[in-house]
């Protein structure tokens, strides 16, 4: 591929807006890797804890920027006031573990559903990575190891599928 061309394509995949659709992707697939680590007993886990199994699927969620936020020196749980993608995240975690005859989670996991919106994650990927880069250069303009860690970890935190 051409330099050029491989450049303008991720400056346009940058200023892409990804509230709310990418946002929507990334929480449905946090959800549903929650459910399936519940296991088979996630409706009735899901039932009799709904706290837990909501602020394990936000922490999922909002994984990568609290780790980033703790490496950086900033507050741990500053990416929970963001409502908008806190309001994603609640909705998503109800339509996969609370729809009636659990139609949420079947078309969640319905695969060409499931492709598209790791496909959007992906992109929302690239996205966070290039942010917390940015941040981290803000932060430390000279620290080059330091923008390589919170790159990898913004990277990391979106792995789960």
């Amino acid at each position: 591929m051409d330099p050029e061309a491989f450049l303008d394509l991720a400056n346009q995949v940058i200023k892409l807006k990804m509230y709310p659709f990418f946002d929507i992707a990334h929480s449905l697939l946090c959800a549903l890797a929650v459910r399936e680590d519940l296991g088979v007993g996630a409706q009735a886990f899901s039932r009799k804890h709904p706290l837990s199994c909501w602020l394990s699927t936000m922490l999922v969620i909002f994984s990568g920027g609290m780790v980033a936020n703790g490496l950086l020196g900033e507050p741990i749980l500053a990416p929970l006031k963001n409502t908008p993608q806190l309001v994603i995240g609640t909705i998503t975690w109800y339509v996969v573990f609370y729809m009636p005859f659990d139609i949420g989670y079947k078309v969640a996991k319905f695969l060409p559903v499931k492709v598209v919106a790791a496909t959007m994650k992906e992109i929302y990927r690239a996205k966070k990575v290039f942010d917390g880069v940015s941040h981290a250069a803000k932060l430390y303009p000279n620290a080059y190891i330091i923008m390589i860690i919170i790159g990898k970890f913004q990277w990391t935190s979106l792995l789960i599928l």
